[in-house]
């Protein structure tokens, strides 16, 4: 393995500690949550009371484009702004004591009202914010539900007082035109504004599913590891129980495109499966037709139906490719609190974003934790070089309260059984890698504390990601139907759903046990991957690479902790204590 040099964390240095969770409890620290040296660090912004102004609205890729000068003066821009929460410090604490397993409040999750009265701005901080807005000469549309979205829309001038700013139109090398800020916003401190959205258009995600071959028949199952692996054939290599079928659970994919309908039921009904219902819900100007993107939201909702195909109801979100709209897409799953298993594979690398877009992303999946939903997102498929040049890792993979997915290969063996997997890494032909690596923005979590040693390069002071892994290689990959024909697909965005139509069979089985749903992950997972029964719950996958981060015995930036041998990890998550770390802040 090359030398290579390793991420700049300093790039963000200023704003690490006030975006992330901080391992006060990890090994070295000396510390214990409530101690004084403790006490002394930071949290987060909204948690130290500081303006948010130190968080950049300016992507990175803008000092590569050509400036062309200032945006006209008219233009008008429809904008997001993103409220601090109240009580940030006190969230903090109750999702601490949600997670740590014999706690009073242990899995005493909350409700989106319950949240929102406990935490959204408050009406007079509301109305501070939109006086504010107005005075300036933009117009309030609406506020989310959540309370801390709040859009509006002025021209470019009046933003550019507003927030002290100059937005400037840029143009890639290619020619492609974008716009975004010359210079960073200055927020005023004594409102609670945490971001502005919308003053850049060059954030985008895209999709992580990577097409194989096409054919015209339907694959079969019986030639699994060369044809596509069949919903049985899934089962089978990974040992999924067959006494759960998802009933009575809501499954969500957070989607920027849309689907056909047919082909998921035609895809159902060649492999005999029922057809779950499906619930479109349109955020923002979202149309609900099929795209370019619409193969990943099909083989999403797929790859759902093939392990949890009892399942009450896939909710299919969908929302148009924007900053503002992915934040829009996002609260409108915590707000529903509908589904408790949410699959998202679409994202960017962090350094293509904002670190204001992370932070209010951060806030959204925050409540998704506290309300117990359970968020999976594909790692990327780009391997260690996540931006395509450099050691980076994905958004929102690398978010603290998110389940980041990578990627491996299956062998199979007689009667599809599993045999092997390996880091996923296919970097010398057109199919890339599993994404992993360590995160440029979040500090470490706790749950993370301990996994960090010499031989598996991972950070012991910045997130890791990813956290699980699964079959990602679309040469061994999955049968989907899609587009009026079957296919071979893979990339991290079919082990996403699958981790979280995983998750759907374990909270049927905890209902059924009288317990709560799951909610966030990976403090359970964590805690199951540091105990003795390790190799009998994951499959610890320990060859190959992701072309920087090798694999290797136990946790590591390549395939996290594996995958799943199903029927014991879900055996262990389905007890009431499921896991025994916290997640821990100062």
């Amino acid at each position: 393995m090359s030398k290579r040099k390793m991420v700049d964390h300093a790039v963000f240095a200023s704003i690490t500690a006030a975006l992330a969770l901080t391992a006060c409890s990890g090994s070295g620290s000396g510390s214990t949550p409530g101690s004084a040296s403790c006490a002394a660090r930071p949290k987060s912004l909204a948690a130290r009371g500081l303006a948010s102004a130190k968080t950049s609205h300016i992507p990175r890729a803008v000092q590569a484009m050509a400036d062309q000068g200032a945006m006209a003066s008219s233009q008008a821009i429809p904008v997001t702004i993103a409220l601090n929460l109240s009580n940030a410090e006190d969230l903090n604490q109750k999702l601490v004591e949600m997670y740590e397993v014999g706690n009073p409040n242990y899995h005493r999750f909350m409700t989106p009202q319950e949240f929102h009265d406990r935490y959204a701005p408050s009406a007079e901080q509301l109305k501070q914010v939109t006086s504010f807005l107005q005075a300036h000469g933009l117009t309030v549309k609406s506020t989310e539900p959540n309370g801390y979205l709040v859009h509006a829309e002025g021209s470019a001038q009046a933003l550019n007082t507003a927030f002290d700013t100059e937005i400037h139109n840029y143009k890639d090398a290619k020619g492609n035109a974008y716009f975004a800020p010359s210079k960073e916003l200055t927020l005023p401190s004594e409102l609670p504004i945490q971001a502005v959205h919308g003053l850049q258009n060059i954030t985008r995600f895209k999709s992580y599913a990577v097409p194989k071959i096409a054919s015209a028949s339907p694959i079969a199952s019986s030639n699994a590891s060369q044809s596509g692996l069949a919903p049985s054939d899934i089962r089978t290599a990974y040992q999924v129980p067959s006494n759960v079928n998802g009933a009575g659970q809501t499954l969500a994919v957070m989607e920027l495109d849309g689907y056909t309908a047919s082909d998921v039921t035609t895809y159902e009904s060649n492999y005999g499966l029922p057809q779950v219902p499906l619930q479109n819900i349109l955020v923002d100007s979202a149309t609900g037709s099929a795209g370019g993107g619409a193969a990943e939201v099909t083989l999403d909702i797929e790859l759902m139906t093939a392990i949890a195909p009892g399942a009450s109801a896939i909710l299919v979100y969908e929302a148009p490719n924007s900053s503002q709209s992915i934040l829009d897409n996002y609260a409108r799953i915590a707000s529903d609190n509908k589904a408790t298993a949410i699959s998202s594979s679409w994202g960017s690398s962090e350094g293509s974003n904002t670190t204001s877009f992370a932070q209010s992303e951060n806030t959204i999946f925050m409540q998704m934790a506290a309300q117990g939903q359970s968020i999976f997102a594909a790692s990327g498929d780009s391997g260690a070089d996540d931006n395509g040049s450099s050691l980076s890792v994905d958004d929102p993979a690398g978010q603290p309260y998110v389940v980041g997915v990578g990627g491996t290969t299956l062998t199979t063996g007689t009667g599809g059984t599993y045999v092997s997997e390996t880091a996923w890494n296919n970097a010398s032909g057109s199919i890339s890698a599993g994404g992993g690596g360590i995160s440029s923005i979040w500090s470490q979590p706790s749950y993370q504390s301990g996994v960090a040693n010499s031989s598996n390069l991972a950070s012991a002071t910045m997130r890791n990601v990813p956290d699980v892994a699964l079959e990602a290689d679309a040469n061994y990959g999955y049968a989907i139907y899609e587009g009026g024909t079957w296919g071979v697909w893979g990339g991290t965005s079919c082990a996403a759903p699958l981790w979280a139509a995983f998750t759907a069979l374990v909270n049927q089985q905890r209902a059924a046990n009288g317990f709560t749903p799951l909610g966030f992950p990976n403090p359970a997972l964590y805690s199951l991957g540091q105990s003795g029964s390790y190799a009998s719950l994951f499959h610890d996958i320990t060859s190959g690479t992701n072309g920087y981060y090798p694999a290797k015995t136990g946790y590591d930036d390549a395939t996290g902790w594996g995958s799943f041998i199903g029927q014991f990890l879900f055996e262990s998550l389905t007890s009431n204590q499921a896991g025994s770390s916290p997640v821990t802040g100062c």
